[in-house]
């Protein structure tokens, strides 16, 4: 009963606390596009401030302007399509699990997933990443029934080819790729499954894909020449193969991303990852599958010019399922492995609490050492140290929980997780002033009259339009991921430099800059009049000239 409990505590938590504030810089980006997309009912071609944004594929904005259709636009209606995506990615690995493996794994998988601490924060926080995770963990285990039950391939290969169809119009290219990747290699490696990869391969499925995907591409391509330019060239080969996008990070980035990711079962999962590649003889088949998946997942962004730790999250829930696979065959084959569980929880938990307190004072040593050019900010700094001291704690906890009575490890390694997570998700209001700029865009909402001009400068706030309800005129000294927008003429006036307030003229038009407290002091040399307000909203500035 009470694993049922807990069960049941965990597919409600991505819908716990879905009205919190906007967070920069995806979180506010993923729900303003959406946003500018029911406001204007253009559904084909995605808008940010007003400017083509094509940088990602439309299914994600689809659900948001339909969420913001039914239910009015405000924070819980953007977030309602990414909990119920998070919700169908738990369902998903307890189906694979429990079909798999035995119904107790498919149980544990969806509490050892949706209490991993990447996985719990991303359901929160608006980005692509969810969706085509989900999607992946479907259109995997979708394969896998064809694989292992032939009989099934009738719906399940079709089905398959919908679930890369919805990973690709969520994300790309690698709704395709890494799924028909993993597949070759099932074909090479395990002959007994390549009866089902032809049935998945020449039935109609691939239609399933084609039409869906194929048609927005065509569509899109048609409004906007050059679009498969950018979004094929750019936008996947350019960013894996070059620094283009400046997001660099060495060959072991996601090493650190994944022990971060899973905790509290760090341990587990990565012994659970690694195990089937150590004891190749006699393992179990199932399981060198789903780790083949891991395997793949883990080099292909490693191998990437650009990394994010978002990168990594198709191929959690699949650790979830090796983890909760591993705990259930000890059970099984050693009744008293329940000591040994605890005395391993606990060690591992004393130990992860240990590393990552010191890792508040090795990393700005090492920063220091090596001579990088990074100056955290110091709000940013604080809350960051804040919450590395709450995982410390937590992890300490869960050690000590191991030796609670009553309940099984498992049992009270979850409960914990789930209170862990409850309480940053409903304490993060204390960084809200630092991570949101809510309060600024409703200042500056309320202070607009008609006439009035908004400047960004050296930054955009994404959540400026969505909370103002007014685009910012000018971007001054800023592109990133407006660099698309930028190149069509239409939209060369939206930017600009120091000269854009320069320029400014004292005939009584207002103008709101909105910039970063430590570019104050050079912006106030840069325009002809003085500021005759300055208001500061943690991190942010809002100056009127």
């Amino acid at each position: 009963m009470a694993a049922k409990l807990l069960l049941a505590l965990v597919l409600g938590s991505p819908f716990w606390h879905l009205g919190h504030p906007l967070w920069e810089v995806d979180d506010a980006r993923y729900a303003e596009i959406p946003r500018e997309m029911h406001e204007n009912g253009d559904w084909l071609t995605p808008r940010l401030n007003g400017m083509h944004y094509v940088e990602k594929p439309p299914l994600i904005y689809w659900l948001g302007a339909a969420s913001y259709r039914v239910f009015g636009v405000g924070e819980a209606a953007a977030r309602l399509p990414l909990a119920l995506l998070t919700l169908l990615g738990l369902l998903g690995v307890w189906w694979l699990g429990s079909w798999l493996f035995t119904p107790e794994t498919g149980r544990w998988s969806a509490i050892i997933l949706g209490t991993c601490s990447e996985y719990f924060l991303l359901g929160h926080l608006l980005t692509p990443d969810m969706a085509v995770s989900v999607f992946l963990l479907w259109a995997t285990g979708l394969i896998l029934r064809c694989l292992r039950r032939p009989e099934d391939a009738a719906w399940a290969a079709p089905l398959a080819w919908l679930a890369m169809a919805l990973a690709f119009l969520s994300k790309g290219l690698i709704g395709l790729l890494l799924p028909g990747l993993w597949a070759a290699l099932l074909f090479a490696f395990f002959p007994e499954t390549r009866k089902g990869l032809k049935r998945l391969v020449l039935g109609w499925g691939p239609l399933l894909f084609l039409l869906p995907a194929g048609l927005w591409f065509w569509a899109l391509e048609g409004r906007h020449p050059g679009f498969f330019h950018h979004f094929i060239v750019e936008q996947h080969f350019w960013r894996f193969m070059t620094p283009a996008y400046n997001r660099p990070g060495p060959w072991y980035f996601f090493i650190g991303v994944d022990a971060a990711g899973t905790l509290p079962w760090t341990p587990l999962l990565l012994i659970a990852s690694l195990l089937p590649w150590l004891r190749r003889r006699g393992a179990d088949e199932r399981v060198s599958q789903v780790a083949l998946w891991v395997a793949l997942v883990f080099c292909f962004f490693s191998s990437s010019r650009s990394k994010l730790t978002t990168y990594i999250l198709p191929m959690l829930p699949h650790q979830a399922l090796l983890g909760a696979r591993l705990l259930s065959r000890l059970r099984a084959e050693d009744p008293s492995s329940e000591a040994t569980a605890a005395l391993w929880l606990r060690r591992s938990a004393y130990s992860l609490s240990g590393l990552i307190l010191c890792s508040i004072f090795a990393v700005p040593a090492v920063v220091e050492r090596l001579g990088l050019p990074i100056t955290p900010d110091p709000g940013l700094f604080s809350a960051a140290v804040l919450l590395l001291l709450c995982l410390s704690a937590a992890m300490a906890c869960l050690g000590k929980a191991s030796l609670w009575p009553g309940g099984t490890v498992l049992l009270r390694a979850g409960a914990l997780a789930c209170v862990v997570n409850a309480l940053f998700l409903f304490g993060s209001g204390f960084l809200t002033p630092m991570l949101s700029a809510r309060d600024l865009a409703v200042d500056l909402r309320a202070r607009l009259r008609e006439g009035d001009r908004v400047f960004s400068y050296g930054t955009y706030l994404h959540a400026v339009p969505f909370y103002a309800r007014r685009r910012v005129d000018v971007i001054v000294n800023w592109v990133e991921e407006l660099h698309y927008a930028k190149r069509d003429p239409a939209f060369q006036d939206r930017f600009g430099d120091d000269d854009a307030l320069r320029r400014l003229r004292a005939d009584g038009a207002r103008v709101f800059v909105v910039s970063r407290k430590r570019e104050l002091s050079h912006l106030l040399t840069l325009p002809p009049r003085k500021a005759s307000e300055i208001r500061f909203f943690g991190d942010w500035i809002l100056a009127e000239f």
